[in-house]
């Protein structure tokens, strides 16, 4: 089809969008289809004419805007039609300020929000729509004063958070807010104006111990993970981060007005359907939400092509040629498509079903490309810091480094995890092979998305989790138009199926539910026997003299784990006082020495054993290893090598105890220390203190808060840092040498002249960001 053609098209599709034959959306992938097109020939003055017309026709004006700020086309027509002048009319309605424009469409969510009503909205759309960043024009708009924004994961709070502090589009907030990441929140910190930024449970974290603060407006992102079948997870069994979800906002309904839930591509029940499970539609009726639904507005168009057989495959200016290649392996294959991609100088991502999967392509890739790739100064700087501090020549990451390749998984340690994004979407590495972690806390760049699976892990993935994955294929203000090219060509039927409506198990009588929801679900949603439970567990509280605010810290943790972990400790402390002396002791030291007595660990550990269900915590803390105190937990003997050596203590540990590979030692190193530790550990030892601080404010008749506990150990678990800035340059993502700066404060000069290339960057980086 020639120019002439492929305009005509355009003015017809654009006539029957006035006639009403086809909506908006439908008009937006017409025009993202015909900038994609054009983007790259010469361009006359009423070219350029017409295409600001109908980009703002179509709402988007940035479309046109792209031209020159990615193509390198000149502005170059001086005379105004009727037309050009009505759209630059329309155009400056969008302007926010003299600096940032939005699309009609998020102009039309802006406007929804009043002063002196209640405004809570419940808004599905596409991964190119832009709802992160609505969010901080809506707080410009209604001058809220204390806000919290909730995200995910901590990769997604530091890039918020990096944002506010570095970006002059977001001057008003660095300027106007305190800004808070750390659920320990100082008094002196706090200001008029706060902006909180959070994961679930860090927010959970914040109320337990700041539940008078006044909030007036809080985002959640993601919110989809209150109902666990539309987790994107590995694994085949129930995810806790949907409690965590629940849990949060339940707590936020009852105590802030404005309200802004987000999700991507989220299915509503259909209310006229009876036999569908309507809770969504109850608890969104219920709290006065009112649904926006964008799901079908893709403003970066997407194309599918799939890839199979051993043909040729034209996709626009992509030739992707595997004649020839049908005996050849799987490797030679993805090899061949990475060249053709590479000979047109684009990027594309991976996707695949796990961290091992993801591992094994980056060796096949390697081992069969014929394209030879050359580092450039930062990627070579970030390889040699890795082989410095690391010093695991034969890690496949440091390999795929090497080739211009990052794998992005969840047990890639966070900031090289974050760093392997920045290179990418800087076009110093050219493929990224991804697992799911790239639906979550991850912007990139990426012009073609390559599917390899239709798995998650072991699960089967849903037409949800297809369409966020094939959301990452192209990004608004970077291209018109995202490459999907499908491996598996089961993934387009996925795509294109129907998944079950979201729901809400707090909000249907007849859903099974486990006992922390028991006590978030109104009367009406609980069953005789879930009442009868409710009210059981509420007498054993009481016969314990118990108070609500203890039992509600750790809400994560169920009220019957609570007591029984608190009667374990009793029973300790009556039946073996000496043990409890020496548990004492232990926690005594922590408030001045951070480390891990075997003894004194192994007896907390055995406290709150029994109440552990995460399955990797309770091998860890069922298998013994023998060493010179007798008997201890494989746990108490990875932590003692983790607090001595740090992350790598763990992985030389497993690689000289184990006799683990080096990409399984890093592998397995990370989910102890990123999940078991963080996460799970602190879960449990967080409950621990608080029945231990408990137990002895009523033996000392003292205040609860004036018993030491374990709150330096739970802090170096969660953060690995002690110090403010240390916790904060953490969950920012710098290397572990920067941390031990902030840390040592009397060893700060001698650290930093430790510091490689890499590091020095980093580290000044996150001062400018910490001033």
């Amino acid at each position: 089809m020639d120019r002439v053609q492929k305009t005509s098209s355009v003015i017809k599709q654009l006539n029957n969008l006035f006639e009403g034959k086809i909506k908006d959306y439908e008009f937006i992938n017409v025009v993202c289809s015909y900038f994609d097109i054009i983007k790259e020939d010469k361009l006359s003055p009423s070219d350029l004419k017409f295409l600001k017309y109908i980009s703002n026709i179509a709402g988007v004006p940035h479309y046109y805007d792209l031209l020159f700020s990615k193509f390198n086309h000149d502005e170059s027509f001086n005379k105004y039609d009727l037309n050009t002048v009505s759209s630059i009319i329309y155009e400056s309605t969008l302007y926010i300020d003299e600096n940032i424009k939005i699309h009609r469409y998020q102009k039309k969510i802006l406007n929804k929000y009043r002063q002196g009503k209640q405004n809570r909205f419940f808004l599905s759309a596409s991964t190119s729509f832009g709802k992160t960043f609505l969010i901080y024009e809506i707080i410009k708009k209604m001058n809220y004063k204390n806000i919290v924004l909730i995200f995910p994961t901590i990769a997604l709070l530091s890039e918020n958070y990096e944002r506010i502090m570095t970006d002059d589009k977001y001057q008003y907030f660095h300027d106007n807010f305190s800004i808070h990441t750390l659920s320990e929140v100082n008094e002196d910190d706090v200001s008029e104006n706060n902006i909180y930024i959070y994961t679930p449970e860090r927010y959970l974290s914040f109320i337990d111990k700041n539940s008078n603060i006044d909030i007036d407006f809080i985002f959640v992102d993601e919110i989809y993970k209150v109902d666990n079948e539309y987790i994107i997870d590995n694994i085949s069994k129930e995810n806790e981060r949907d409690t965590a979800y629940r849990i949060a906002l339940f707590h936020i309904l009852s105590n802030t007005k404005d309200i802004l839930l987000v999700g991507p591509y989220i299915e509503f029940p259909n209310s006229n359907d009876p036999s569908i499970n309507q809770s969504f539609n109850i608890f969104l009726k219920e709290n006065s939400f009112e649904i926006i639904n964008y799901n079908k507005f893709e403003i970066v168009n997407k194309s599918y092509h799939i890839i199979n057989g051993s043909k040729q495959f034209k996709c626009d200016s992509l030739i992707i040629d595997l004649s020839g290649f049908s005996k050849k392996n799987k490797g030679e294959k993805l090899a061949k498509i990475v060249d053709d991609i590479r000979s047109v100088n684009e990027n594309a991502i991976f996707y695949t079903r796990g961290a091992g999967s993801a591992e094994k392509i980056a060796k096949n890739i390697i081992e069969n490309s014929l394209s030879s790739q050359e580092v450039n100064q930062n990627l070579e700087k970030f390889i040699i810091h890795l082989e410095k501090r690391f010093n695991l020549e034969d890690w496949i990451l440091i390999k795929s480094l090497k080739n211009k390749i990052g794998i992005h998984h969840g047990l890639v340690p966070k900031y090289i995890q974050k760093e392997i994004i920045n290179l990418f979407n800087n076009g110093e590495l050219d493929f990224l092979i991804s697992t799911t972690t790239i639906t979550e806390g991850v912007n990139t760049s990426a012009k073609n998305l390559i599917i390899d699976s239709i798995k998650k892990g072991d699960k089967d993935l849903k037409t949800f989790d297809a369409k966020n994955i094939a959301g990452r294929a192209g990004r608004f203000l970077h291209h018109y138009s995202g490459r999907v090219l499908i491996l598996k060509k089961e993934f387009e039927e996925v795509l294109n199926g129907i998944d079950n409506a979201i729901t809400h198990k707090n909000y249907d009588k007849y859903s099974p539910k486990d006992e922390i929801d028991l006590f978030i679900t109104d009367e009406e949603y609980l069953n005789k026997d879930n009442k009868s439970e409710r009210q059981k567990i509420k007498e054993e509280q009481e016969k314990r003299n118990i108070p609500d605010k203890i039992m509600q810290m750790y809400k994560v943790i169920s009220h019957s784990d609570k007591i029984e972990l608190y009667d374990r400790l009793v029973k300790l402390s009556e039946s073996s006082p000496k043990q409890y002396r020496e548990m004492q002791t232990y926690i005594n030291k922590l408030g001045g020495f951070l480390y891990i007595d075997y003894r004194g660990f192994q007896i907390i550990s055995h406290i709150f054993k029994p109440i552990v269900t995460n399955d990797n915590l309770k091998q860890l803390m069922e298998r013994e290893i023998k060493n010179q105190y007798k008997k201890s937990s494989l746990l108490t003997n990875l932590l003692y090598f983790y607090f001595k050596d740090g992350f790598m203590g763990s992985v030389k540990y497993k690689i000289e105890k184990q006799n683990k590979s080096t990409d399984d030692a890093m592998k397995e190193s990370a989910q102890f220390t990123f999940n078991t530790l963080k996460y799970q550990l602190v879960k449990y030892l967080g409950v621990f203190n608080i029945m231990y601080k408990f137990l002895e404010s009523q033996k000392k008749e003292i205040p609860f808060d004036d018993i030491h506990g374990i709150e330096r150990l739970l802090m170096k678990l969660e953060y690995n840092a002690i110090s403010e800035k240390g916790r904060l340059a953490s969950d920012y993502g710098v290397p572990n040498k920067i941390i031990e700066y902030y840390d040592n404060e009397e060893n700060r000069d001698t650290i930093r002249k430790q510091f490689d290339a890499y590091e020095e960057e980093k580290f000044k980086n996150i001062e400018a960001i910490l001033v």
